[in-house]
């Protein structure tokens, strides 16, 4: 990984002085700066930026998405009207479904955070160039039409006692109270600033069936999504396969295809000293980076944590990371330069497979085990996860709870522990 001569430092200056230095660098440089800091920082600069929406519209759309998930939906409403129409579709694709299925409360989260915005002109731009179906997804959740242009208002039609009307034409009740407002405020919006929108919206949300049109979003949202290099689930599976550490072997050069997009990483694996994050540096390979990036991206459509679930999704990052370490470090102990031929020589999928498959290694081991002493029975409960855990009571840590396995140490001491009870 490239560093950027001078940028470290830049954290330590005094607030002003790093406002003007901003004005100083080319778009190029600002980019460059802005990647190697942590977020919060990030979030101040581009807030400082005499061209905030400029900057903004220079990242990746998977960037900016990491970077409102890194500084915390609720305190990076400020980034939200600078968002590009691709950024934000693809904040919207990756937060409002779990597992191909619509979720309404998320629906209704970014709704109020997009209703949030200072002036209205900034979601004005932006609604023409979203995907007017999954538009019509969002509100058909939460609202029934009935007249139209040109009906016949049925019988049913007339003896309803209908919410509320914005032209006298379409008639429109709230199904959901705690939702009604911020519906209403977008309704509203919608039809004062564009009259052809808020006419396609309430004939789809008459007319549609809501399950076709669900069909429809996620059949669209799955083709933008591989577009950045999303796979299917069923597809990112595979990278718990289970492999046999005895036999793993290199399997010589990797060969890479070219691809347009740089690779996006979270600030784990930017700012990182493990033997993991020296090889990367070391490796210095844009194409090793996007190997890194599927592979994050393959554990995170495997678990799909909720989009308020922070540490969940924190939790993810830290497996990934702790399976390449134990990995590299069962390959070649704490040798940069052998680290650095592992993953010169496997691809980091592979490595990846390998260090799942230590781990799930000790559930196995720990499966016949029982014990009514509690820091025991913690021990075995946490290695008979789905993705087994470190009991903190067994490290440095020397307290209760959890954490992921963060290196081959760990193995090794939860190997003891199992040879202590077997014994």
């Amino acid at each position: 990984m490239t560093e950027h001569t001078g940028q470290r430092g830049l954290s330590t200056l005094p607030r002003e002085r790093q406002g003007k230095l901003l004005p100083d660098l080319s778009l190029h440089g600002r980019v460059a700066l802005l990647r190697d800091l942590p977020p919060q920082k990030r979030l101040a600069l581009i807030l400082e930026d005499p061209d905030p929406a400029g900057l903004v519209a220079v990242l990746e759309p998977q960037e900016y998405h990491l970077l409102l998930r890194e500084i915390g939906l609720d305190d990076s409403y400020a980034l939200l009207p600078l968002a590009t129409p691709e950024q934000l579709t693809f904040c919207l694709d990756r937060e409002l479904w779990r597992h191909d299925e619509y979720l309404p409360q998320r629906g209704m989260q970014w709704l109020t955070l997009l209703m949030a915005a200072e002036e209205e002109d900034d979601l004005i731009s932006l609604l023409p160039h979203l995907d007017f179906a999954l538009l019509l997804l969002i509100i058909m959740q939460e609202i029934t039409v009935g007249g139209g242009i040109g009906d016949l208002t049925t019988d049913d039609e007339r003896q309803t006692e209908w919410d509320h009307s914005f032209d006298n034409i379409f008639m429109i009740t709230y199904r959901h109270d705690h939702t009604n407002d911020l519906v209403g405020r977008f309704l509203d919006l919608v039809f004062r600033s564009d009259k052809d929108l808020y006419l396609a919206l309430m004939q789809g949300a008459k007319n549609e069936v809501s399950s076709e049109v669900e069909e429809h979003c996620r059949r669209y949202r799955s083709g933008r999504l591989a577009d950045f290099g999303f796979p299917e689930r069923l597809d990112a599976l595979t990278i718990y396969s289970v492999v046999d550490p005895e036999s793993f072997r290199p399997e010589g050069a990797k060969k890479f295809f070219s691809a347009d997009r740089d690779p996006v990483l979270p600030s784990l694996f930017r700012h990182d000293d493990s033997l993991l994050g020296r090889t990367l540096r070391r490796a210095d390979s844009p194409d090793l980076l996007r190997e890194l990036q599927y592979l994050i991206t393959c554990a995170l459509v495997v678990e799909d944590p909720d989009s308020d679930d922070d540490e969940r999704a924190e939790a993810i990052l830290l497996r990934v990371h702790g399976y390449l370490t134990i990995a590299l470090e069962y390959l070649g102990g704490d040798d940069d330069a052998r680290a650095l031929d592992s993953v010169a020589n496997n691809y980091l999928k592979q490595l990846f497979q390998l260090g799942y498959s230590l781990v799930r290694g000790l559930r196995r081991r720990a499966a016949p085990f029982t014990s009514d002493d509690h820091a025991t029975s913690s021990v075995l409960a946490g290695l008979r996860n789905d993705f087994p855990r470190f009991y903190r009571g067994l490290g440095s840590e020397g307290s209760d709870g959890y954490r992921e396995f963060c290196d081959l140490e760990d193995i090794r001491t939860v190997e003891k522990f199992l040879a202590l009870l077997a014994g």
